[in-house]
């Protein structure tokens, strides 16, 4: 006989639960929101709303502001979250730093702070150091609900490990679940970075609503992409499911460390733009450099100077991420695709050629349907992400997370 999966059916308190999270969200959109406001937003009836924002007043999460005008001029008892009495840490590991930063739900960022490490670091040494600074900031904000990490992918989210991080061999047998699951008393969510840029741009991007759909094109040392459709991210089986980096672009290029030939992170990452510039323009690194964030951009303040090889070299590099758009549009079909991390400086040099590389490989009626856009978040937005990953788990489940916080 035929065995079939189990499927989860939802009972009438998952569905409460679900109405609540939706309210919730729709408050850490809005700000500040009527009753009536919510009841249409959601399609349900006043007085169910009532009772949904009762239990969430009584909760702690939700609380009233007075007055509001709602439709027609009528006043309505305003509503918002309360965002401050529920904080999450964001936690961002990369290849030469990692940054730690306390924010609310609402994505306001109360402090931050970044440790730079050498790849020659023993990794249980770098995660120690991690975990410390952690523990300091919870015993100092005491209203954490959950703590979210981002780490470089293709991350096996089932597994708890990086299945590769160019030049970071040794930190392929670290389990991130392992290390982190038992340590604080609070909740630790891990995603790969650019799922992390994705749920921040997606919660915090102030993008244009309603949005079905939001690719996040991360290009900074490695080359990846996260994708939210229908306000989930996109996971597939293994958690890797828009590991753009390592699509082939050339069958016959060079060998690239996951065992493909040609892949994009070897043209357009960081480290393929300091290659080239360091051989092409040896000029601009006379002096040292802090990062690579700061040696990308003395490229392209070179372009902008007029300086014609940083022109040619950032006029290549926006080649290549046309061709990262054009896989994400034909492979996902989103509204929108932020482009984000280092390379993002270039803005306003990368875009035109970005678009026109778009427009000529893809259909006019599916190209002129979608927005590409730099990302205009002013925080590292894989540091964003790692709270955008805790904050994003914390609303789906407001009752179970949030009630810590009602004092």
């Amino acid at each position: 006989m035929k065995k079939f999966k189990e499927v989860a059916g939802n009972n009438t308190s998952d569905l409460s639960e679900m109405n609540r999270s939706a309210i919730v969200r729709i408050l850490q959109q809005k700000e500040i929101c009527s009753r009536a406001e919510v009841a249409k937003m959601m399609g349900l009836t006043q007085a169910s709303i009532t009772k949904l924002v009762g239990a969430l007043i009584d909760m702690g999460i939700v609380s009233e502001v007075g007055i509001v005008k709602g439709n027609g001029n009528r006043r309505s008892i305003g509503l918002r979250l309360n965002a401050e009495k529920n904080l999450v840490i964001g936690v961002k590991f990369s290849r030469h730093v990692f940054a730690i930063g306390v924010f609310d739900i609402s994505g306001k960022l109360y402090t931050q702070q970044e440790t730079e490490y050498s790849l020659n670091d023993f990794a249980e040494d770098v995660i120690a150091s991690m975990k410390e600074q952690i523990h300091k900031l919870l015993k100092k904000y005491k209203n954490v609900v959950a703590i979210g990490l981002a780490v470089p992918g293709p991350y096996l989210r089932g597994e708890g490990r990086i299945a590769m991080v160019t030049r970071m061999p040794n930190w392929r047998t670290v389990n991130f679940i392992d290390e982190f699951k038992h340590e604080f008393d609070k909740p630790v969510f891990i995603e790969q970075d650019a799922n992390a840029g994705a749920l921040a741009e997606w919660w915090f991007g102030n993008h244009d609503r309603p949005l079905n759909s939001l690719a996040y094109f991360l290009i900074g040392e490695g080359v990846g992409s996260g994708i939210v459709d229908h306000d989930r991210l996109l996971l597939g089986n293994l958690g890797i499911a828009s590991e753009v980096g390592h699509i082939s672009i050339d069958y016959k290029g060079p060998v690239c460390e996951c065992g493909n030939r040609g892949c994009l992170e070897l043209y357009c990452s960081t480290m393929a733009l300091l290659k080239k510039a360091e051989k092409d323009l040896p000029e601009l690194f006379e002096k040292p450099y802090e990062n690579r964030a700061e040696a990308c951009a003395r490229i392209f303040d070179a372009a902008r100077a007029g300086n014609k090889k940083a022109i040619k070299l950032v006029n290549e590099i926006a080649e290549y991420l046309g061709f990262g758009c054009v896989t994400l549009i034909n492979a996902y079909d989103p509204e929108i695709i932020v482009i984000g991390d280092s390379i993002a400086q270039g803005d306003e040099l990368l875009l035109p050629t970005i678009k026109k590389i778009v427009e000529e490989r893809t259909l006019k009626a599916i190209s002129s349907n979608v927005r590409i856009e730099i990302s205009k978040l002013k925080i590292d937005p894989t540091l964003y992400g790692a709270a955008a990953i805790a904050t994003d788990r914390v609303l789906r489940k407001p009752s179970e997370y949030l009630t810590l916080n009602k004092d």
